[in-house]
């Protein structure tokens, strides 16, 4: 061990120094090695960086002009291997259902050892389908530069964007090169983006899809000689035959047939891909990096579709930006789409005379479109409409945009019928929830359907606490007082009933604090129970409850409104709760911790009482829900509940009711203007059914 150690300080010379500092030779020889270690380790990584560096710089030579050093290092270091499918992810919603069936590979090692080998592979056309903001371009830079480091200048290859006006005449300039063609590998990047695919100033009576073949055909006339031809392109500007390869009308001599365009889609990044990619930008152990690392984990995770999450991905700096702070999944997709637009924006700024007012037709003509395909999912499921709808929504609503706009650079994409729908279905269901949010009506109209078909939606509404979000609650047995209660399963709102959703159902506001958000208040008994009846009408329920209305007195001139309300048997519309059914879900239901305020031990966690009030009410669902999700039963406002104050039922009872007639109604829960002890979940209190007063609302429940 001795002679070893003596070696070791020999032959690394930090050993010596740290010897001669006065360390013991064991000390200084494992000193010495993890110097050294940590030195090969930063040499190592510089070394490669500056070899990556001279790459970087030399392809970005070779791909001038089209591709700056700064484009091909970002595609190179945020690089993760692209998987390949044979069937478009639009097939299944989400990728983690879709791997059944669809067949996925490494798309540049199966390039590189497979397609590019004619041993191996006979066909020469190859056709990369994505969506917008799916690494289409990152993909062809990468497959460029890991052709060169596996076979170096075995043969040529080429890449070149449809972008640029001059690719006719650099296809047919390097058609004439007969020799160098037939061994040269041609990368066309986004078809979607050649100017022969748009509508000429002058009249060519073809369809789009005939104007598109006629295209793609001169392309592939152009590119006949070359060794192998890939192209990239969106998905909806390649027609229909989804499951098929494409036939060309190019001879393919060796077969004695035609070429085939060999279809693959890109696939969405999986959980590990994304971890993968985040790491990448802001690094593993970076820890100056790691909030926006975090940031970044927490918005890509609060987008439910993976369908969306490349879009999210490409946009990750905007969505970090420590400005902005992203509460919902709402806020993320809104900031998505404003980007992704301003991003079309700015790919056709030498087109535009009013950037801004693009952008603003785009969007407005996204939301519209959505109402459209809306009323189609009403009457079929099928999430789409025709390109002669879509034309004339934008001409409805004098929006600014011209055909290929319309269908081209929008946030549709084709499917293989021809008919256009939205990139994927929660960007759709994200312009219905905007419109809800904005149209009360017509959120009302998607709560009569009970959100068919757009759950999405649900979600996104939800995000504006929207007061009609209801949360089930499982029936159970529990102790009140001396007898033991047995409910059936019910749902309750998650929300007092705001004054937004009171003002938008009876067309008035008796509150005394004002705000959409806040509680309703100064509302009688007798005018929550005919809420609760004019809103099922609303949205399509049988009213729960049947009313009279009738004078006491005709001689007095302060005739007072005789109110009579019985229970409508067998209907499902929305009600007050039961006393019984309050103080359950108050106390968790099922999942109750048994605590004194509905959801913890400390008030001031979940109730706006007399202490911290500042003596009014408070928008709902600020302070922390209980155990079942449900907001503020302690505080803010006293509810109204059904039953009659009186004695409770003696023995064990199921689903009761109250008392059968008393002089008051029973309201639970505390406000604003009470101290603790009100605010208790077991706490009863009562006023007369006409009472009101601004600490006095209500919330609803629908039977199951």
């Amino acid at each position: 061990m001795d002679k070893i150690i003596e070696a070791i300080l020999k032959i690394i010379p930090f050993g010596k120094l740290f010897e001669w500092l006065g360390l013991g030779k064991e000390l200084s020889a494992g000193l010495a090695i993890v110097v050294t270690a940590i030195l090969l380790y930063i040499i190592g990584n510089w070394v490669k960086g500056y070899l990556l560096h001279l790459q970087n710089k030399k392809t970005a030579t070779d791909l001038s002009p089209y591709f700056t050093y700064e484009k091909v290092k970002q595609a190179r270091d945020l690089f993760i291997q692209t998987q390949g499918q044979n069937l478009p992810p639009s097939y299944e919603e989400e990728m983690k259902q879709s791997n059944s069936f669809i067949v996925k590979k490494q798309l540049i090692p199966w390039f590189l050892n497979t397609a590019f080998n004619e041993k191996k592979d006979s066909n020469k056309y190859y056709l990369i389908l994505a969506d917008s903001g799916m690494g289409k371009t990152t993909f062809m830079i990468n497959l460029y530069v890991n052709y060169h480091a596996k076979y170096g200048r075995k043969h040529k290859i080429k890449l070149i964007p449809f972008g640029d006006d001059r690719i006719l005449e650099h296809l047919k300039e390097l058609g004439k090169k007969q020799d160098e063609t037939k061994n040269t590998i041609l990368l066309l990047d986004a078809f979607d983006e050649y100017k022969g695919l748009l509508p000429p100033e002058t009249p060519d009576n073809l369809t789009d899809e005939e104007r598109f073949r006629k295209q793609f055909d001169e392309i592939a006339k152009l590119t006949q000689d070359f060794r192998e031809v890939v192209i990239t392109s969106r998905t909806q500007y390649f027609p229909g035959e989804e499951k098929e390869d494409y036939t060309l009308r190019i001879k393919n001599f060796s077969t004695d047939s035609y070429h085939k365009l060999v279809k693959l889609y890109l696939s969405p990044f999986d959980e590990n891909e994304i971890k993968q990619y985040l790491n990448k930008k802001y690094g593993a152990i970076k820890f100056w990096n790691q909030d926006k690392k975090r940031i970044a984990n927490s918005v890509v995770h609060a987008s439910p579709k993976l369908m969306v999450r490349p879009m999210l991905l490409a946009y990750i700096d905007y969505l970090v930006d420590e400005n902005k702070v992203y509460k919902t999944t709402f806020d993320i997709y809104n900031t998505l789409i404003e980007k992704w637009i301003d991003r079309e924006a700015k790919k056709r700024k030498d087109e535009l005379t009013d950037r801004a007012k693009f952008e603003k037709d785009l969007y407005h003509f996204s939301q519209k479109i959505a109402l459209v395909i809306y009323e189609n999912i009403l009457q079929n499921p099928s999430a789409s409409i025709n390109k002669e709808t879509a034309i004339q929504v934008c001409a409805d609503h004098n929006l600014d945009l011209k055909h290929y706009e319309i269908t081209g650079q929008s946030l549709l994409t084709r499917d293989a019928n021809f008919n256009w729908k939205f990139a994927h279905k929660s960007i759709l269901e994200f312009f219905i929830a905007k419109h809800a949010i904005e149209d009360f009506d017509f959120y009302l109209k998607l709560v009569a359907n009970n959100f068919a078909s757009i759950d999405m939606t649900k979600v996104f509404c939800n995000d504006f606490k929207l007061v009609l979000q209801m949360e089930k609650v499982k029936g159970g047995t529990f102790q009140q007082e001396s007898r033991k209660v047995t409910l059936s399963d019910f749902y309750i709102s998650k929300f007092q009933v705001t004054q937004k959703l009171y003002q938008a159902i009876t067309g008035n506001n008796p509150s005394n604090f004002k705000g959409e958000n806040l509680p309703v208040e100064r509302v009688s008994w007798y005018e929550a129970v005919e809420f609760c009846n004019k809103l099922s009408e609303k949205v399509g329920k049988q009213p729960y409850y049947n009313i009279d209305k009738s004078k006491e007195d005709n001689n007095n001139k302060n005739d007072k409104i005789k109110w009579t309300v019985t229970i409508n048997k067998g209907a499902k519309g929305y009600r007050l709760l039961t006393e019984a059914e309050w103080e359950f879900a108050a106390r968790g239901g099922e999942q109750s911790k048994g605590f004194e305020y509905s959801g913890s031990n400390i008030i001031g966690e979940v109730a706006w009482y007399e202490k911290n009030s500042g003596k009014q009410t408070h928008p709902v669902g600020e302070k922390k829900p209980n155990e079942l999700g449900i907001y503020d039963m302690s505080g803010n406002v006293w509810e109204w509940c059904y039953d009659w104050y009186g004695g409770y039922e003696k023995g064990d009872v199921e689903n009761p009711q109250g008392a059968k007639t008393a002089s008051d109604r029973v309201n639970r829960g505390g406000s604003w203007y009470d101290g603790a002890s009100y605010c208790r979940a077991a706490y009863r209190n009562y006023w007369d059914a006409n009472y009101r007063i601004s600490y006095l609302g209500f919330r609803l429940v629908v039977s199951l």
